[in-house]
């Protein structure tokens, strides 16, 4: 189920220059019976510096319902070397809440097997076993959280930028998984309410951290001022020794740091940061006007 299939339409395109190289490459991945997705298209870019070399992750960019998201962030991995592979899921049916947004329904299993087919295209055989940095806005958003549900061995760390109707319940190795999630205060309700999902799990010690975003509803906004920073911050601490990567939570009512983990029992509202440089830049971001 996770290997590339045959029958997918991959284009590999390499510009060469004097120095070095970047590549794009495009991969459709057919559904199979009983899939929730009309369609699966996946565009590989690789920065001109990383092709000689393996990436340290991928990082995986979805838009909301319908809406091709495959051309973005190309900054970001270039400055991380990270490979950039944006998705465009598609279907037919909208009267099916699940749709593509839940992975085991075929979504994950054609994002897996599109990575292990641009990795052979592109001569990353790495694409199959390195990290992944999954973000997404609306249904995207609501996929990245599924996906880390899914194959929770593969993902880094997630965004859900504006998502909702988290049905699957996390296990300990997903609560173990950076999350951000970020909320439009202006959203409708069931997406404004991610504090209700996240609350609890926050309780269980998920290293999770939420931010409401002021003035916004259902749109992207600001939220690459926060998630960005947070994908740098979690790649930032895999040079760190394990022991050292618990991250900080703080304490909102005590407005205190406490101890990563499970919060005592006293702590009503905590936030899991990966390190404290984040918080000034989550404290900014909710404090945007715009």
């Amino acid at each position: 189920m996770r290997h590339p299939s045959l029958l997918g339409l991959l284009l590999c395109t390499v510009a060469f220059t004097s120095t070095a190289f970047a590549a794009t490459c495009d991969v459709d991945i057919p559904r199979q019976p009983r899939e929730t997705f009309d369609k699966a298209a996946f565009h590989l870019w690789l920065p001109d510096d990383v092709p000689a070399g393996p990436v340290r992750g991928i990082a995986i960019v979805l838009d909301g319902i319908n809406v091709d998201g495959r051309p973005q962030w190309q900054n970001f991995a270039r400055d991380h070397q990270l490979a950039l592979v944006a998705c465009y899921f598609a279907t037919e049916d909208l009267t099916d809440f699940f749709h593509y947004t839940k992975a085991d329904r075929g979504s994950g299993r054609a994002l897996l097997n599109a990575l292990a087919a641009l990795g052979q295209q592109s001569g990353h055989p790495e694409f199959e076993k390195v990290p992944l940095f999954v973000m997404g806005l609306s249904a995207g958003g609501e996929f990245s959280y599924n996906f880390a549900c899914f194959c929770p061995e593969r993902v880094a760390a997630f965004v859900s930028n504006k998502g909702g109707g988290f049905i699957i319940p996390p296990t300990d190795a997903v609560r173990a998984i950076p999350g951000l999630f970020i909320a439009g205060a202006k959203d409708q309700r069931y997406r404004a309410a991610s504090r209700k999902f996240y609350e609890p799990n926050r309780k269980l010690g998920a290293r999770w951290c939420l931010a409401i975003e002021s003035k916004c509803g259902h749109n992207t906004a600001n939220a690459n001022d926060l998630a960005l920073p947070f994908f740098a911050a979690v790649l930032a601490s895999f040079d760190r020794p394990a022991a050292e990567r618990t991250g900080i939570v703080l304490d909102l009512d005590q407005k205190k740091l406490i101890a990563p983990g499970i919060p005592p029992a006293t702590a009503s509202l905590t936030f899991w940061f990966p390190d404290q440089s984040l918080i000034a830049v989550w404290n900014t971001f909710l404090n945007n006007p715009h």
